[in-house]
């Protein structure tokens, strides 16, 4: 009897810690997992990284994106991330979106769209009805589409090739363009501290959608407040123990 308990003891310890392990989000937020996580310690190589770039001289956070993106579109319109993230940042940090430029269909448009918004002043709206439009309604099939959007929120199509032919927007995507080359984003939606660290998403937090979120917006927040200009050298795993 007494092995029979213990083997039982063994079984359901297995199969606890492979439920630890699964990377399955799931919509359990129990107070003991918040508060485990918020006491997990933030480490270089663990949940950021470095790129071999230069440092913005700038406080500046850039999150990449495209419309086109199914993540992005959970990230940020089904999660709030990018709200969450921005309110988190420590005083005079700017948040700026760039929108990939070859990425799913009518990305070059997409960009350009997004720049347009950004020139107007209409970022937020512009991104919940383009989001929307692509990911939801299915509507953007032509760069015409797109002009309809926008249509909806007031710009007429006047407007917005006016706009989207101006200086401003060709200024802002010619530097949309050169973050995407300097910083080379692997996928999206990702984000990139002052230039010189991004988050690695997959060791955040993924009990929940709100704790992966609120645990993204805490750990970009600690990047922020770092260095960029200090040396860099990742924990050994003998550092570790």
């Amino acid at each position: 009897m007494k092995k029979t308990l213990i083997a039982i003891s063994i079984l359901l310890s297995s199969v606890n810690c492979f439920a630890n392990e699964s990377p399955t989000i799931t919509k359990t937020n129990t107070p003991q997992t918040a508060a485990a996580n918020v006491l997990d310690p933030i480490e270089l190589g663990k949940q950021y990284a470095a790129l071999p770039t230069n440092p913005s001289p700038d406080k500046e956070v850039i999150e990449f994106f495209s419309f086109n993106c199914p993540s992005c579109f959970r990230f940020e319109i089904q999660n709030n991330g990018s709200q969450t993230i921005g309110k988190a940042l420590p005083e005079g940090f700017k948040f700026k979106r760039y929108h990939l430029e070859d990425f799913g269909p009518l990305a070059k448009e997409l960009a350009q769209a997004w720049a347009v918004a950004n020139v107007l002043g209409i970022q937020d709206k512009a991104s919940d009805a383009l989001y929307n439009a692509v990911q939801k309604d299915k509507t953007i099939k032509t760069a015409d589409d797109i002009k309809m959007v926008f249509e909806k929120l007031g710009i007429s199509g006047e407007v917005y090739d006016k706009t989207k032919d101006g200086f401003l927007v060709k200024a802002f995507m010619a530097q949309q363009t050169d973050a995407i080359k300097e910083m080379k984003p692997e996928s999206i939606p990702t984000v990139i501290v002052n230039r010189k660290f991004y988050i690695i998403s997959n060791q955040l937090n993924i009990t929940s959608d709100e704790d992966y979120i609120n645990d993204y917006a805490r750990v970009t927040a600690f990047v922020a407040g770092l260095d960029p200009n200090a040396k860099i050298k990742e924990k050994s795993h003998s550092d570790k123990k």
